[in-house]
């Protein structure tokens, strides 16, 4: 066989190959993604508990669930007058009129992962409103936090005392609750973690001296979670919030004027996590084998404005829950 040919049927198989390659990736992609959507549609349960519906992030995933056909126990540190309340109420009014009415729904309930007492009521009324087949739940996320910025020579240790209980406190206090429901499901516990646990907001520098030690603190108390619960079949999974500042992570819903008129209708909105975020929690609740670690961002050394899809509204505007010296807490 001449050099030639033998170059041209070597090219013509290097080409084959490389259009058998790209087709073998591209089923190996799709085939993910449709395991990803039947272990979704094919899970045993699917109740969801936010542990706190007070802040924007708690508030977005609550409604984003709700849309996937979940039933979403949205915990609240008060559950009838405090605007998150009012504004799921107006959002589950506005799409129960709606041309495609959600499939799933939402249920406010107390909760507050600083106090034991409130913890056993909410325990209650979450086994009160599940159905007689269903044993337990499909995941627990964490969203309740608290965040104070600020130099440690001039910060209040009172500060201290409150991210400690309620960020590694909290964690262990939420675990104790609500593992009776995750493990007849084989459910799930999902946290708000970061990096190596060193915090998601950036370094102590910053004023976030006792919120990063508490994130080291909060991914330890994970690990060894998820150590004595693994014989139970309960994963405990991160989502990892790196790029994300401490802030956002807790802030209350942001109040938009529409309008200059009176009377006019504020409109509060949701803006923590892109559409691509929401997919990365999804996965991290219905994959058929969890990661231990989900990132949310996909460019963790850059930081995003992140848009939301949605808002929320309310027709009497309610003053903002931020303190004067920039601390959140939920």
């Amino acid at each position: 066989m001449e050099a030639m040919t033998m170059l041209v049927l070597g090219f013509q198989l290097l080409a084959l190959f490389s259009i058998a390659g790209a087709l073998l990736i591209y089923l190996i992609c799709k085939v993910r993604e449709d395991s990803v959507s039947v272990s979704a549609g094919s899970h045993p349960s699917r109740v969801v508990l936010i542990t706190s519906a007070d802040t924007a992030l708690g508030l977005q995933l609550c409604t984003h669930l709700a849309n996937k056909g979940c039933r979403v126990f949205a915990g609240m540190k008060e559950a009838q007058d405090s605007l998150p309340a009012k504004l799921l109420c107006g959002w589950m009014k506005i799409r129960e009129y709606s041309e495609e009415p959600i499939a799933g729904t939402i249920i406010p309930m107390r909760l507050d992962v600083t106090r034991e007492d409130v913890l056993r009521e909410a325990t209650v009324v979450m086994g009160a409103n599940l159905n007689a087949d269903e044993r337990g739940i499909a995941a627990v996320i964490n969203t309740s936090g608290s965040v104070f910025r600020g130099q440690v020579e001039s910060q209040d240790v009172q500060q201290w005392e409150h991210m400690l209980r309620t960020n590694i406190l909290g964690t262990l206090r939420v675990a104790k609750a609500f593992v009776g429901f995750l493990r007849p499901t084989r459910g799930r516990l999902l946290y708000l973690g970061g990096v190596g646990g060193g915090g998601s907001a950036g370094n102590g520098g910053d004023g976030l001296v006792a919120f990063n030690a508490s994130r080291v603190a909060v991914d330890k108390c994970a690990e060894e979670l998820r150590k004595e619960l693994h014989p139970y079949g309960v994963s405990v999974v991160a989502l990892d919030t790196c790029g994300m500042t401490a802030e956002s992570l807790y802030k209350a819903p942001v109040a938009q004027t529409m309008s200059l008129a009176v009377g006019a209708p504020t409109q509060y909105t949701a803006d923590v996590l892109s559409p691509d975020a929401l997919h990365v929690i999804e996965r991290a609740l219905w994959d058929f084998a969890p990661q231990q670690r989900y990132a949310l961002l996909s460019h963790n050394k850059y930081q995003f404005a992140l848009p939301c899809r949605s808002s929320l509204r309310l027709q009497r505007p309610v003053a903002s829950t931020v303190g004067e010296n920039g601390s959140q807490s939920v």
